[in-house]
């Protein structure tokens, strides 16, 4: 499958300029449009906002700075200015306006090159690590036990555990809530929405099936804990041995 190509909007009113750019730059794979005016420029950020946005700050009808600074308003992906302005002060307000990098006319054709690789990768860093930090706030990890909240499978040792809807809602409730105990009427209420009534063998026999899915049989690490006469828990690491023990006495205490 091939990569998406990064897309690139170039502003600028010189024409050679904008043509021998854009010919370079579509030869080495990058999309790229371009504008000459301001109005131009609006236009196609309301349709689609670029990968990188290349500037020229003097403009026809306007400046690229307020150029800069409406495109920040959108998103935060860089921005290079490519200006004949190279006055120090000048290269100060473009970065404080918004922009990543600053090159004046004339300038080296490879630097050019370079300096847009630069910011795409840092770009693309950038948006993995957001989506890594974003699927990551979509699960739940409990030792080798994970549930993945935006596609509702849990899995083992990164093996789908092959949960029902039910199991899978009835897992993360308790995840959820570690340390906390439901009876079978809450859990009834909570994931199958209706009263439960005196219906517990239907909650008893959906704890079993998930208990043996997840594995709790083999490991401590998430092991579905009865306690006698309250209901059922998913205690946090620490706490799970003392519970386990707690039950197992609470139960011996009934036999004897």
């Amino acid at each position: 499958m091939n990569e998406k190509k990064s897309l690139i909007l170039m502003v600028e009113d010189e024409e050679q300029v904008l043509n021998t750019n854009c010919r370079m730059l579509q030869r080495r794979g990058y999309d790229v449009r371009t504008a000459q005016t301001v109005s131009e420029v609006c236009h196609q950020l309301e349709e689609q906002l670029p990968d990188l946005l290349i500037l020229d700050i003097m403009l026809p009808d306007g400046n690229g700075l307020d150029i800069c600074r409406h495109f920040r308003e959108k998103t935060m992906n860089p921005v290079l200015f490519l200006t004949g302005k190279s006055d120090i002060r000048d290269k100060v307000e473009g970065l404080q306006q918004g922009g990543d990098y600053y090159l004046t006319k004339p300038y080296n054709f490879d630097e050019f090159l370079a300096v847009i690789q630069m910011l795409l990768e840092r770009q693309k860093r950038i948006e993995e690590k957001i989506k890594e930090k974003f699927q990551a706030s979509r699960q739940i990890t409990i030792g080798s036990l994970r549930l993945d909240l935006s596609d509702g499978h849990a899995y083992l040792n990164n093996t789908d555990t092959g949960l029902t809807r039910t199991e899978f809602s009835l897992l993360r409730l308790l995840a959820e809530n570690q340390e906390k105990i439901f009876s079978a009427k809450e859990l009834y209420e909570a994931v199958w929405g209706s009263c439960a009534g005196t219906d517990t063998n239907t909650v008893r026999r959906h704890i079993f099936n998930l208990r043996v899915k997840i594995g709790a049989e083999d490991t401590d690490e998430s092991d579905i804990v009865s306690v006698y006469g309250k209901g059922y828990l998913l205690p946090a690491g620490k706490c799970l041995f003392f519970f386990t023990f707690l039950n197992i006495r609470i139960c011996l205490l009934q036999y004897t």
